[in-house]
């Protein structure tokens, strides 16, 4: 179904299809991209799985959408569907480029696009699935990737470990594979995302104690993001008499969500498990401390986040989470899955809060200085470059 906002006759206009899985990547991540490529002379349709923010997208931006159902799991009888859907799409809008990112989308619209000869094909890469897999299932994402980066003409990866990691896998040739700089497929709003007052209400309401510092966890609950690791490390935290409480904020719709949360629940009022939340940041504005225990990323926006907020962060050296602190300088760096490092560092934060707040000092210049939108959207489209603006 093709639904449009306010456009001049697409026809008159190259045109640029951007996609995703779901459209909620679109509404909270590509709008800068969606502006500059109109920026630059194209007519923008955004394709995507059917939702309200599909259509608030077109409407707010005045862009034509499409939606187009997609599965974010394998599923060979839906993903042919969709992939003879996107034949259609390609055919009926002849775009000159094709902008995808999420795993699905790109893989269906970048081998659609490739069979139809869309000259640009560019494939924003933001994390491995593969990493952490094992067996069938691992070899069967890799066949993916593999496709996927065989029908783009460029991969864009938003972080330099993301790239290396990339090319050790030998998932693409070296001359289609760059990155955005520094890294991030979007950057920050450091003025959305700024340092803020507590609200004590949202405090209360969650029982959270002011007198006792906060840890806090923004992300998926799943296996993916460390909380293993996390769960052991409060225990150890516990044991070596520190005080703190622990604060989970997200999605829960993951295979194993449930028993991550049944754990945390069951572990004391020194515990608070929130779910999904339209704006993160009244619950970054509780924290003292950001942790990010993750065992794969592309670049986790949620580290710009919490630093754009002024939080410090600690993280692992897993892929693209290496990338998002400076260790020492704007949060530690800890091995994955290592609950004791995890424990220590997090320990040397909490007893010395001068430091920790120094750091999250730090943390904010570095995003204000290095990952405002426009710039870092413009190292991923690299427009400007030989033969890539519109005809």
């Amino acid at each position: 179904m093709m639904r449009q906002g306010t456009w001049t006759n697409h026809r008159t206009k190259p045109v640029a299809v951007v996609t995703s899985t779901i459209p909620i990547t679109i509404d909270k991540f590509l709008r800068e991209l969606i502006r500059q490529v109109k920026a630059e002379g194209y007519d923008v349709c955004v394709v995507s799985s059917p939702a309200a923010e599909l259509d608030r997208v077109g409407d707010e931006m005045g862009i034509r959408v499409r939606s187009l159902p997609m599965t974010r799991e394998v599923s060979p009888k839906a993903d042919l569907v969709a992939l003879v859907q996107w034949l259609r799409v390609c055919v009926a809008e002849r775009p000159s480029l094709v902008i995808s990112a999420t795993p699905k989308a790109s893989l269906l619209s970048l081998l659609a696009g490739k069979a139809t000869r869309v000259h640009r094909r560019l494939y924003i890469m933001v994390g491995l699935r593969l990493e952490g897999e094992q067996g069938a299932r691992r070899q069967l994402l890799w066949i993916m990737e593999r496709l996927t980066s065989w029908a783009s003409t460029e991969i864009v990866a938003n972080s330099p470990s993301l790239a290396a990691r990339y090319a050790e896998q030998r998932l693409a040739p070296q001359h289609k594979l760059r990155q955005t700089r520094p890294g991030s497929s979007h950057g920050v709003d450091s003025d959305h995302f700024s340092p803020r007052l507590p609200d004590l209400k949202l405090a209360d309401a969650l029982g959270i104690d002011r007198s006792i510092p906060v840890v806090g966890l923004v992300g998926r609950l799943t296996h993916d993001k460390g909380v293993d690791a996390l769960i052991n490390t409060m225990g150890l935290l516990r044991a070596d008499g520190i005080s703190c409480q622990l604060l989970v904020v997200g999605a829960q719709d993951e295979s194993d969500s449930v028993v991550y949360l049944d754990t945390l629940t069951s572990m004391g009022d020194r515990v608070v498990v929130v779910g999904a939340v339209d704006d993160v940041r009244p619950y970054f504005a509780l924290m003292d401390v950001h942790v990010l225990p993750s065992l794969r990323e592309g670049f986790p926006n949620v580290v710009l986040e919490a630093s754009a907020m002024g939080l410090p962060t600690v993280t692992t050296d897993a892929t693209g989470a290496i990338d998002s602190v400076r260790d020492g300088e704007t949060g530690l760096i800890v091995k994955t899955q290592d609950p004791r490092g995890l424990a220590d560092a997090m320990k040397t934060l909490l007893r010395d809060p001068n430091r920790a707040s120094q750091y999250g000092v730090e943390a904010r210049k570095w995003v204000i200085d290095d990952f405002r939108p426009e710039a870092v959207v413009r190292t991923l489209l690299a427009f400007g470059e030989s033969g890539l603006r519109p005809s």
